[in-house]
């Protein structure tokens, strides 16, 4: 029941004093040569994080990652707010094996305010129980009487205290969704099946379907706006975005297949 996590710290720092292809949240981005900025509706997205594969490998204890390569996060604007919401929000999750990497400028037409400011990240080994509202716990909670506050709380603040440092970040690659609200596996199986942000009678018709669904999906990264040593929270406030993949897609590489979503407190 207890997963293999790769856990993500970071550090304030600037990109003068990164490497190129580093792990890092922010700053520009180290592209491969010929990349073309993402943009949608002819504005360029906003670059939010680049992790390289070849940095963490020996935390991902089930081999579930490529040994290299980087993962790119890009997200857009909500144009009305102004902010990122992950309501029918574009996003790209990118993955590159190139290893010819260039740090690449900012499009002309991207604001300053559309960037952000560069902090490291250094991974480390990390474990994650199930969100407490995830299908593989419905019967530990039926079978046993406060379940929750005698079992899963306890082993959730051990893991945290013993862990990380830091619990307040909500950083992390594979392993259990750590969900603001209900787990995000439930939400990615209503974006597959069109039914995100549909009307809750609706949901409530097709849970079982939503339910089954769900448990084919794996979380493949969570990135969380409402880290001090970053500044994602100036668009995404107390955010946490989660990066899903079906367990085939995952299997096959497939990284142009994600669901995201978005919860906030």
């Amino acid at each position: 029941m207890i997963r293999p996590t790769v856990g993500i710290k970071t550090k304030p720092s600037n990109d003068e004093n990164v490497k190129v292809g580093k792990s890092k949240i922010g700053g520009k981005p180290d592209l491969p040569k010929d990349f073309e900025w993402p943009r949608v509706k002819e504005k360029p997205m906003l670059f939010c994080a680049q992790y390289n594969l070849s940095e963490l490998s020996k935390f991902d204890k089930e081999s579930m990652l490529p040994n290299k390569g980087l993962f790119y996060i890009f997200l857009s604007l909500d144009e009305k707010w102004n902010e990122f919401n992950g309501i029918n929000q574009e996003f790209r999750f990118l993955y590159s094996e190139s290893e010819n990497l260039n740090r690449t400028e900012f499009p002309n037409d991207l604001e300053e305010i559309q960037t952000f400011k560069t902090a490291l990240i250094e991974y480390f080994e990390f474990y994650t129980i199930p969100d407490n509202e995830n299908y593989k716990l419905f019967e530990f909670n039926k079978k046993y009487d406060d379940f929750y506050f005698n079992f899963y709380q306890p082993t959730e603040e051990y893991i945290i205290e013993e862990l990380y440092e830091d619990s307040n970040a909500m950083h992390q690659i594979l392993g259990y969704d750590r969900s603001i609200q209900s787990s995000v596996v439930y939400e990615f199986a209503s974006k597959e099946l069109g039914l995100y942000g549909a009307e809750s009678s609706e949901y409530k018709k097709k849970w079982n379907d939503i339910l089954e669904l769900s448990k084919t999906y794996e979380l493949l990264l969570q990135m969380d706006c409402d880290d001090s040593n970053t500044d994602l929270s100036k668009f995404g406030g107390s955010g946490t975005y989660y990066f899903g993949i079906s367990k085939t897609d995952l299997e096959r590489k497939h990284f142009d297949k994600i669901k995201m979503s978005f919860q906030m407190t």
